[in-house]
Formats: structure tokens, sequence, C-alpha cells
């Protein structure tokens, strides 16, 4: 079934935990997700995040992953950023429903507190376009570029 209508719902308290939510209307059902960034970006080597995503059971794509995070401010001179990584849909007694996949995504501040955003799932390209105000994020998340949702985030840092 295509996924349709998605709304996600971010929180980072202070730390290095992420927390989210992914409301969705088809299938009619929540993704809850999780990250932590084992490791901040010291020079030219990465940060380190890993994360576990879940839905109901039965439905969807449950899943684990990890990724290598660069900030690319200092070569490009604009705020910007890039990560690699694997991950790999899992059932919740961990049995592998799918192979291994690359992960990618670039983003880049196109004016101020504006950034567009491009990652790659292992499968389908997607994009993201929201803008920061204070502690809070909100834009357009476009699915395969075809399927807008709504994603929405705050920091309490």
């Amino acid at each position: 079934m295509p996924t349709r209508s998605e709304l996600f719902i971010w929180h980072k308290p202070k730390g290095n935990l992420q927390l989210g939510v992914g409301l969705l209307e088809r299938p009619k059902t929540a993704r809850w997700m999780a990250n932590y960034e084992l490791r901040q970006q010291k020079g030219g080597v990465p940060s380190l995040t890993v994360g576990i995503g879940l839905q109901e059971v039965g439905v969807g794509n449950p899943g684990v992953f990890a990724t290598a995070n660069w900030a690319l401010t200092p070569f490009l001179k604009l705020p910007s950023s890039l990560y690699l990584g694997v991950g790999r849909r899992v059932t919740s007694k961990g049995e592998s429903l799918d192979k291994w996949r690359p992960l990618f995504g670039a983003s880049a501040q196109i004016a101020k507190g504006v950034s567009a955003t491009v990652q790659m799932d292992g499968k389908r390209w997607h994009g993201v376009l929201s803008a920061k105000v204070g502690d809070v994020r909100v834009g357009l998340f476009a699915f395969k570029f075809k399927t807008l949702g709504i994603i929405a985030g705050w920091t309490s840092q």
C-alpha cells in the first residue's frame, strides 16, 4: 500500500537523543522513531548517529540505521551538511525483512533560516523544504517527490 499524507513531529530534548512520530493517512498507522548521536563531529571526523523506527505490528517498515554526518559549511561557505549510512528493515523480533541499503542525504541553507534537503532511503528519493525560527523547525516533506507531508520539530537545548 503506497504511503499517503504524512505528518512528522520531532523533538530533541537536551543531549543526543531525538524522538519522533510520523502519522500516516495511508496506511492508517503511526511510525515511532528514535535516534541517538553517538559522537559529534570533530574536525574532519564525522558525527555518528544510530536509530530505530517502529510501526504497528504487521504494518509498514520497521528498521534500524546508522549514519555518518559531516558539516560542509567550512568548505562551501554556507550552512550545509551531508550524511552517508546504511539501513535495514527488520521485524520486532530482529529478523531481517530486507538487505542492508545505502542511505544518503544532503542539506543546504537556501535563505536565512530556510533549508532544502534531498535524501535517499535506499530505494527512493525524497525532498524537504523547511524553515527554522528559534528552536522550532517546520516544513514540507515530499515523499518520492510526489506525496506531500508536513514536518515539524523543536529542541530543548
